[in-house]
């Protein structure tokens, strides 16, 4: 399954007409030319990738190019990343900023740091230059989207409200619908935090969408169990399912981490509900929180063979820098590395509070093995009805994916 990045897309969507842009992502193995001819050389980095990012601008700084980071890492360790380049980009490039730091290198006046005054509102269409992506070949493509930004929740270990903010905001739905329009891919990954916070803009987005006949996924919290009538109409929009992030299997560790809209006693019913309602549930469980002992592993298991969501996305608890976590277990010196490609949520690089490291390391790859096996993805599939061949790709794609990246390291 191949989802591309939407970051510089919407970049190449605000680079003004008389600029060539060119798109490459290392991750579906596109290989850099480093001896090619251009002129400004921008890196979006987040933390696990900010030292390939780094390794990358050295390279085009030894052929005298002019190199500007932004992305999450950069935002929120902006003076580590300016070490490396020329310019960093801290938060959002709308609103001109990105427009302007072009100016300011034609005019040989370009600064250290770019940063608006405040968030950008998004009522203004921005066409994300999705041409310049490079298909790939031979795998289940879904293009990548975007309703708005920012999370009200402010989970301690999410750098979302550092990044974005505390409040949502919302592209025009108009906006959203011809941005969608303009798409080939026949499914869409709606990137939004939390697609169903705002009701009313969700229950108008999805009617919008019924004519459109697109398949999507997004994210949502397990509140949507709430509203059976926006369930019923997010499946008729095409909703295939949402991921929604349980990530604690104790009561004390969800409100601990502030993850106040759900409770463990909720998780096995809420599935159930969406299963009903023609929803896959893709569940996000985090391993290594401060209540977490060694019985999390059997626990989580068990109620993974109970509720039979359709995926899990498995992680360990990952203090990224611009979250509170990763604030309180520096103060506590629990963080076990500054290499930030440790930082994959995959490798325990945590002192937890009631297991060594290795014990949670190797629970953590343990019930990995045992969430992604063969029978595991064969016997989850079989509460799930899949109403055409799309879904049971989408299903397949999904938990053969993450049994790749959990065996080497590798995406689908």
């Amino acid at each position: 399954m191949a989802i591309p990045q939407l970051t510089l897309s919407l970049i190449a969507g605000l680079t003004p007409e008389e600029h060539e842009v060119k798109i490459i992502e290392e991750v579906f193995n596109e290989v850099i030319d480093f001896d090619q001819e251009v002129d400004v050389v921008g890196i979006s980095i987040m933390t696990q990738t900010a030292i390939r990012g780094y390794e990358i601008a050295n390279e085009f700084k030894k052929r005298h190019k002019t190199v500007v980071f932004g992305g999450i890492h950069a935002t929120v360790m902006p003076k580590e990343a300016i070490m490396y380049g020329d310019a960093v980009v801290i938060g959002e490039a709308e609103n001109g900023l990105w427009e302007q730091v072009l100016n300011d290198i034609e005019a040989h006046k370009l600064k250290e740091f770019y940063k608006l005054d405040k968030y950008p509102e998004l009522n203004r269409y921005v066409a994300p230059r999705r041409d310049l992506v490079r298909k790939v070949a031979g795998k289940f493509k879904i293009a990548p989207i975007e309703t708005g930004r920012g999370c009200p929740y402010k989970c301690d270990f999410c750098t979302v409200p550092t990044s974005f903010g505390s409040k949502q905001r919302h592209k025009t739905i108009d906006c959203i619908i011809k941005d969608i329009e303009s798409i080939e891919e026949k499914f869409l990954f709606f990137l939004d935090d939390n697609i169903t916070i705002n009701k009313k803009f969700s229950r108008e987005l999805f009617e919008r969408m019924i004519p459109l006949k697109k398949g999507w996924v997004g994210q949502a919290s397990i509140n949507i169990v709430n509203d059976k009538e926006l369930m019923k109409l997010a499946r008729k929009s095409g909703c295939k399912g949402f991921l929604i992030g349980f990530e604690s299997m104790t009561d004390t560790g969800l409100n601990k981490y502030r993850k106040t809209f759900a409770s463990f006693d909720r998780n096995v019913e809420a599935i159930k509900m969406l299963q009903d309602n023609g929803l896959m549930t893709m569940a996000s469980l985090v391993f290594g929180l401060d209540d977490d002992d060694k019985q999390v592993f059997d626990t989580a298991y068990k109620f993974i063979e109970k509720a039979k969501p359709a995926f899990l996305q498995a992680c360990a608890l990952t203090p990224y820098p611009g979250t509170q976590v990763f604030e309180k277990m520096k103060q506590e010196n629990r963080i076990l590395t500054d290499d930030w490609r440790q930082f994959d949520a995959k490798k325990v690089i945590i002192s937890p509070n009631n297991m060594t490291a290795d014990e949670l390391q190797e629970g953590y790859s343990h019930i990995k093995d045992r969430v992604y096996s063969h029978r595991s993805i064969l016997s989850r599939a079989i509460p799930h009805i899949f109403s055409s061949v799309a879904e049971t790709i989408l299903y397949f794609s999904l938990n053969y994916g993450a049994r790749k990246w959990h065996k080497t390291g590798l995406t689908s």
